[in-house]
């Protein structure tokens, strides 16, 4: 498994602003902006360097704070996969309230994905990641 380091604080100020972001549009509903964070998490399951918020935390934000936390190792499919999912998640949101007929329902979609996002960056239990271990646990037997 290729393992890479990051920061933790600044991989859970990224999910933070994505999920201030999902929130934010749901209350002003507003579904180009749920397009946009979820092309944005799409775009961090190909590189880790192309997650706009970790990178921004990561090289400006600790660097003004002087955060001198240790960097955790984690599998780079591993995030690959969190981050491909959340964006699947919220495109399928997406398309629910662009092209649906019960956008309420699309809306109270988004908000318990929304809800998983927080849970992830809030108290670190992330659904994505449990997925991540069943399958690759399924998948190599």
């Amino acid at each position: 498994m290729n393992q890479c380091q990051i920061q933790d604080d600044s991989l859970k100020f990224s999910r933070a602003v994505y999920a201030i972001l999902v929130l934010v549009a749901i209350l002003v509903h507003s579904y180009w902006l749920v397009l946009a964070v979820s092309v944005m998490t799409i775009l961090g399951a190909f590189s880790f360097k192309l997650n706009i918020f970790y990178q921004i935390h990561n090289s400006v934000i600790r660097k003004i704070l002087g955060s001198k936390t240790m960097p955790v190792q984690k599998e780079s499919g591993e995030l690959s996969f969190v981050s491909g999912m959340t964006g699947m998640l919220l495109l399928v949101g997406f398309l629910w309230v662009y092209y649906g007929q019960s956008t309420d329902l699309a809306w109270i979609y988004l908000l318990m994905v929304d809800f998983l996002i927080f849970l992830a960056c809030l108290v670190g239990f992330c659904v994505a990641t449990l997925m991540y271990v069943l399958l690759k646990k399924i998948f190599r037997k």
